[in-house]
């Protein structure tokens, strides 16, 4: 493992394994860099997780590129929340909406970091107790890990002195090819799920699952992402592409992706219960194109504390969260 400055007292992690695979990792934010697969015929690296070079690039152009999303990802509604019979008021940084946990949140800080020797590195933090609203002390921490098989695993945990929510994911972005300028439209997808979350206009779930038959959202065999792009759904009219979760029917290899010169494949497994894919409708344009990269982002379903029948994204008092994710990558 390589450990190199990156900026405003940050450091960069290089794992490598011995068939070439790379994943840079950085405690500002606990986030993935980037993801290099020797899969040119030179032997050259491709790299397909969109990063940028420093901290101070993060800070200009997109926080959020590749973070991890504490305590809660997604949109909560109204901004509130109840816990344990007890309503809390979260911060709002969207009009009647809570995102990605508030504002000032972990992906701008420095994590603690440790390394044991092998290509694994773990970082934590701490959430105070009323952090954007939210109750409980809150000690977070994630793990990255590349092993001999190619699979980079991302493992959170967490723990609460309080009865609190918690629904972490990890933003890293993808373009299989490694051209972010360019549309990821010919990606071949494939999703284990017979439902999709549908959207409201304020880009919060409707409530329901709605069957993927018939939909541009139906990606139970390959299809290209252009399938989406190029439909007049209601629903990817509205995101203008894919903002969406799907409920993965299964855990081991619920997502598939595949560039479009096959040289480099995708495979997602996770313990968690949705996958929400979103395909950089509104970019920062200094740092990928429109369409030109899709987010993976494992996690509860969003808005699960103000919705029934999404699942429960509690958190007891003294009870420890664990959710694994494993990014497998293919050439």
């Amino acid at each position: 493992m390589q450990i190199e400055d990156f900026g405003r007292e940050a450091k960069l992690f290089i794992l490598k394994n011995d068939n070439g695979l790379r994943v840079s990792v950085t405690n500002f934010g606990a986030r993935i860099v980037k993801i290099e697969v020797p899969a040119e015929q030179d032997g050259d690296y491709r790299n397909v997780s969109l990063a940028c070079s420093s901290v101070e690039d993060y800070l200009e152009l997109d926080p959020y590129v590749g973070a991890s999303i504490v305590p809660v990802a997604g949109r909560i509604s109204d901004a509130r929340v109840e816990i344990s019979g007890k309503e809390y008021a979260l911060t709002e940084n969207e009009p009647g909406r809570t995102l990605h946990g508030g504002v000032n949140t972990a992906n701008l800080r420095n994590w603690e970091w440790e390394c044991n020797g092998k290509e694994e590195v773990l970082f934590t933090t701490v959430l105070e107790d009323g952090f954007n609203g939210f109750p409980g002390r809150i000690e977070v921490g994630v793990r990255y890990c590349l092993s001999a098989s190619n699979d980079v695993h991302v493992d959170y945990f967490a723990r609460s002195d309080k009865d609190t929510i918690f629904n972490p994911t990890n933003h890293v972005y993808f373009n299989l090819s490694g051209q972010f300028f360019e549309s990821i439209g010919q990606h071949q997808l494939k999703i284990a799920a017979d439902y999709y979350v549908p959207l409201g206009e304020d880009n919060l779930p409707l409530g329901e699952f709605a069957a993927v038959d018939g939909t541009p959202f139906d990606f139970r065999e390959f299809a290209l992402f252009e399938t989406g792009f190029s439909s007049d759904h209601e629903q990817t009219n509205l995101v203008k592409g894919y903002d969406h979760p799907w409920k993965l029917s299964r855990q081991e290899t619920a997502v598939e992706v595949w560039s479009p010169d096959k040289k480099v494949g995708l495979e997602v497994s996770t313990d968690q219960p949705a996958a929400v894919i979103y395909t950089y409708n509104f970019p920062q344009e200094k740092l990928a194109a429109y369409h030109g990269v899709f987010s993976m982002e494992c996690q509860g379903f969003p808005n699960a504390c103000n919705l029934e029948g999404f699942g429960s994204i509690f958190l007891a008092a003294g009870e420890e969260f664990s959710s694994q994710t494993r990014y497998r990558l293919k050439w």
